[in-house]
Order: structure tokens, then C-alpha cells, then sequence
């Protein structure tokens, strides 16, 4: 049987969980997304994710709303800043519903990159924001699932 403070210690481990991918999805979405496929004697250029598609800008808007939602909620199972039961709730179904959608995002750009497409490689950084917006959403369903008391 867990104590109070170990129950406490477990439950404000998931919102640092979404916070820190939120904040790697934040991040990612600077790094680079796609690399100009091309034969030598032309150097390949990398453009990240801001500077490809609205879509990735989109994704960082989400990423910084459920960081800031996530860290409110930390804040308050951590006994910092104490915040109704209800507007916990609902910060917790915020950054469900922010994680789905930007995984959904950048999930399009992983599968459809912008035009021309043919001659886009997929980077890193699209990977890492595809990662990190997976494991946001994963930990944001453990956030928004009901408690035994």
C-alpha cells in the first residue's frame, strides 16, 4: 500500500512526463525536418520543421499550451501552487487533446512531406517531434484517467 507521499511522488510524475515531451516536441520543431535529396557535386541543405510547414509551426503552439498546462498540474500535485480539482481536470484533458493533435500533425508531415515531395529525405528532427508528441499522448491518457482515492 503506497503512503501519501508515495502516491503523490507517482501521480506528479506523469504531467513531468508530458511537460518534458511537450518541451522535446517544442524543441524539435527548430531541428531539421527534411533534407534536399540530391546527388553531388550539390551539398544537401536541411530545413526544419518551423521553416517547412504551418503544420509544424501548429505543433509548436500545441507543445508550448500543453507544457504550461502540464507544469500547472505538476505544480499542484507537487503542493506548489494549489489549483481546483476541476481545473486540474480540465488541463489534463488540454493536453490530451493538444497531444493528439499534434501528433496527428506531424504524423501528416511524416507521411506527407510538403511539395516537391520527390526530392525531400525525412531528418532527425521530424523523427524526435514524432517521438515526443507519441510519448506526450501516451502520458497525457495516464494524466486524464480516473483516480481511486
Amino acid at each position: 500500500m503506497a503512503t501519501g507521499a508515495q502516491a503523490r511522488a507517482t501521480r506528479g510524475t506523469v504531467p513531468a512526463i508530458v511537460a518534458i515531451a511537450s518541451l522535446i516536441l517544442a524543441i524539435g520543431v527548430f531541428l531539421p525536418w527534411y533534407t534536399a535529396d540530391v546527388a553531388p557535386p550539390f551539398t544537401p541543405e536541411a530545413t526544419s520543421g518551423w521553416d517547412a510547414t504551418l503544420l509544424a509551426r501548429i505543433a509548436f503552439a500545441m507543445a508550448v499550451i500543453a507544457l504550461i498546462a502540464s507544469a500547472l498540474i505538476w505544480l499542484d500535485v507537487r503542493g506548489f501552487l494549489p489549483i481546483d480539482a476541476d481545473i486540474v481536470r480540465a488541463l489534463a484533458w488540454t493536453c490530451l487533446v493538444l497531444a493528439i493533435a499534434a501528433t496527428a500533425l506531424v504524423a501528416w508531415r511524416l507521411v506527407r512531406p510538403p511539395g516537391p515531395a520527390e526530392f525531400l529525405a525525412r531528418d532527425i528532427g521530424l523523427f524526435i517531434a514524432q517521438a515526443a508528441a507519441i510519448v506526450a499522448l501516451v502520458a497525457s491518457i495516464g494524466a486524464v484517467r480516473p483516480r481511486n482515492p
